[in-house]
Order: C-alpha cells, then structure tokens, then sequence
C-alpha cells in the first residue's frame, strides 16, 4: 500500500499539473476571443515586428486610395477633353463649310453661326465647369497634386491633370473662322491628352506597386500577431483533457489519503 506522504506528493502533482492545464485553457480562449496570438508576454518581440508591418500596410493602402482618386480625377479631365475634341471637330466642320459662304443663302450662314456659338459655349462651360469632388478638372494650367506618400515620407507627392491652358472660346460666336478656333482648341487638347496619359500609366504603376506591398505587409503582420486558430483549438482540448485527467488524479489521491488515515484510527 502507498504511504500518506507518497499520495500527498502525488496529490499536489496532479493539482499543480491541474493548474498548468488551465492557464493554457484561459490563454487559449483569450487568443481565441481577441484573434491575438502574442499574449501574456509571449513572443514580444514577434509582435513588435508585426505591429510595425501593420502600420506600414495602412499607409500603403491610404497611399493606394490618395491614387485612386488621382486616377479618378485624370479619367475625368480625359472624358473632358474627349469631348471638347468632338466638338471641336464639329467646329471645324463648320468653319471649313462656311469657307463656302458664297453658294448659301442667309438662313443657312445663320444656322451655322448659331450652332458655332452653341459650340463655343459649351467648350467653355465643359472646361469651366466640370469638376471632381468640388475640384475643377482643366481650370488653368497648373496640375494637381496627389499625396501619394507612405512610412512617413510626407513629401512625396505626384501632379495630375492636363497641365494644360485652354484658350477661352466665349467670344466667339460665329462660323466664319471657326476651323482656326477648333485648330487651336485641338492642338491644347492634345497636349493635354498626352500629359493626362503619361499621368495615368505612371499612377497605375504606383497603385499597384503600393497595393501589392500594403497585402504582402498585412500577410506578413497576421502571420506573426494573428491566431492559429486550429492550433489553438487543439491546444484548449488539450488543456481541457489534461485538466480533467488532473482533476480526477486528485481526487482519487484524497479518496485515499482519507482511506489510510481512516484505518490507522
């Protein structure tokens, strides 16, 4: 038969491993509740470095979305130009019809210099009036800039748009020389298609850089602070397990120590 001080030792075993097992029960349901794994002081300095990663990943993906919104207003001021092309094609079809003026009769030159002057107007209220959240797309010739800056460097910054002066076309409300007009307003529209263009491909090629670099750094960061959380599903039924068989352990151990004590009274 055992003795009372073997069994006691026993006892104070299956409690301390009792013990053991439900502080890795508790860690386990506070990784599992809070999606954290380096909790009570475990792996620090894994979780500083994952902390770091996930700072940088938001300011790349801020980065990425100031990009966006370059791309956004570039695609808008092109759409614009577009159609101030289109109607400055129509513009210099009138121009070049009127150089027959000679064969028309009056109502005729009257209707072509009122659809001259719709067209003058509307090139202008296209280039004065169209605007990206509030901005003005092609109002001088001056770019915007995007904030496309990341880790803290606050001066890195792009210029957007047309870069471009569009001669105003307001005073003008005739046929007669409209193919001159429209061969001014073409030639700007053109410049200001190809800085747009450049404009686009280069931002195109940030926003994927920044994009790809803000994923690679979250996959990074979640690898090292996130939960496993199969691992830790199995490691909290390995602890309840543990536990229990400790428990049990524990209990058998007084049940006896009371049977001994009971017989040597």
């Amino acid at each position: 038969m055992p003795s009372v001080s073997n069994i006691a030792i026993g006892a104070n075993l299956a409690a301390a491993a009792g013990t053991k097992a439900r502080h890795g029960m508790n860690e386990s349901i506070a990784r599992l509740s809070t999606g954290i794994r380096a909790m009570y002081g475990a792996d620090s300095a894994g979780h500083s470095v994952g902390t770091t990663h996930n700072a940088q990943a938001k300011s790349y993906a801020a980065a990425t979305r100031n990009i966006e919104d370059g791309i956004s207003y570039a695609q808008t001021g092109e759409s614009v130009l577009l159609e101030v092309a289109n109607l400055a094609i129509r513009l210099r079809e009138l121009g070049i019809a009127y150089d027959n003026n000679a064969l028309l009769d009056s109502n005729q030159t009257a209707a072509q210099d009122s659809e001259a002057a719709l067209i003058y107007d509307t090139i202008d209220a296209l280039l004065d009036r169209t605007k990206f959240n509030g901005v003005e797309v092609v109002d001088s010739a001056s770019a915007k800039q995007i904030g496309i800056a990341y880790e803290g460097n606050s001066g890195t910054a792009f210029n957007v748009g047309p870069n471009q002066a569009m001669t105003a076309q307001g005073g003008n409300t005739a046929a007669d020389g409209a193919d001159g007009d429209a061969d001014t307003v073409l030639s700007e529209v053109a410049t200001g298609l190809g800085n747009i263009a450049a404009d686009l491909t280069a931002l195109k090629a940030f926003q994927g850089a920044a994009s790809a670099t803000s994923a690679n750094l979250m996959a990074t960061s979640a690898r090292i602070i996130d939960t496993d959380f199969a691992e830790e599903t199995a490691n909290l039924t390995k602890n309840a397990i543990l536990n229990q068989a400790a428990l049990s352990m524990a209990a058998q151990a007084n049940q006896a120590q009371s049977a001994i004590l009971s017989v040597l009274q």
